[in-house]
């Protein structure tokens, strides 16, 4: 295999489509689709099965893309030493997060890497935890910024910071006006105001009748949304679905509905306009923001030194919430 065919065939493979890959490589479609099949001729078999939708890996694709990914995290490595070697003065740096995480985030905390290590290359692969992770163990990032659950068989997870989420519903909505006692605004939480500090949690079933926005893709899905709703009879039927976090976000501002923001979006989001905010029980509502690594896997100094920029700053309160 060569590094172009590995690179071809695990881009097809990842986003399950030849014309998304051939885009992503600035190639055109048939060109792409010329050279797989080229590759699938010498192999003897196909790589993908094109009768489905999406595409999808036959089971000699299964076992060449499983070889290809290990064969790519090995001359990966030699790299990463061998950059090693010349004290940070080359190679490369692959984080992965989500597109929220990068936006909201991971900015000052690269910025500053790349000011220290000019020679480093740093790219990021955004996408959704589960492909981040699949990505983790496939050697194709170097670490990841995410929060959830990591099989310890196969991820190194090391707690961050801690996020909470808030109750964020229209300023307008008249149930705010039953509800002043708990009310905070996003100065009290980015100030941790004495408001802030002696306001208790609402009970999440006073909200129950307002109209529910249900973000549905990275990690602010309806499984997470759904926790802090548990001790009031479960998440409400959603009045509307939209893709992601800032998306429900923007709703609330405009008056439509409630939802539950991170405190990470009221910290770190440069917004105009703010709605009210409710803190919730934190038994149910917080998670740990995780730096997570191959288990077992080289640690480059690329990385290491990126782990301690990112940890600094933590300790110095930009990542510290609460």
């Amino acid at each position: 295999m060569t590094p172009q065919q590995i690179e071809y065939v695990l881009l097809v493979a990842q986003l399950r489509s030849f014309s998304k890959a051939a885009q992503k490589l600035y190639i055109t479609q048939p060109s792409l689709s010329k050279y797989i099949i080229n590759i699938e001729k010498q192999l003897g078999m196909e790589i993908f099965d094109r009768s489905t939708t999406p595409i999808s890996l036959t089971a000699a694709g299964e076992a060449y893309v499983a070889t290809a990914r290990q064969i790519k995290a090995a001359r990966d490595d030699l790299s990463n030493r061998i950059a090693d070697m010349q004290n940070l003065r080359a190679g490369t740096l692959k984080i992965g997060a989500s597109t929220f995480r990068t936006s909201f985030m991971l900015a000052r905390s690269i910025s500053e890497f790349c000011r220290e290590h000019r020679g480093v290359e740093v790219s990021i692969a955004d996408s959704n935890s589960e492909n981040l992770k699949e990505m983790l163990r496939a050697g194709q990032i170097d670490l990841l910024i995410s929060t959830g659950s990591f099989d310890p068989r196969y991820f190194d997870a090391e707690p961050l910071a801690t996020e909470q989420l808030y109750a964020a519903v229209p300023a307008a909505a008249p149930v705010n006006a039953r509800l002043s006692r708990w009310q905070l605004s996003w100065e009290d939480i980015r100030t941790r105001s004495e408001r802030f500090l002696r306001t208790e949690p609402v009970d999440l079933s006073l909200l129950r009748d307002e109209p529910f926005i249900l973000p549905l893709q990275e990690e602010f899905n309806e499984e997470v949304m759904q926790q802090p709703f548990a001790p009031c009879g479960g998440l409400p039927e959603p009045a509307l679905r939209v893709r992601t976090i800032d998306a429900a976000f923007s709703f609330v501002v405009s008056g439509f509905g409630m939802t539950l923001i991170p405190d990470t979006m009221i910290h770190f989001g440069n917004y105009a306009s703010h709605p009210v905010f409710y803190a919730l029980d934190p038994w149910h509502a917080q998670r740990q923001i995780c730096l997570v690594m191959r288990r077992n896997s080289y640690v480059s100094k690329a990385a290491a030194a990126y782990c301690l920029t990112l940890k600094r700053l933590v300790e110095i309160g930009t990542w510290r919430i609460l």
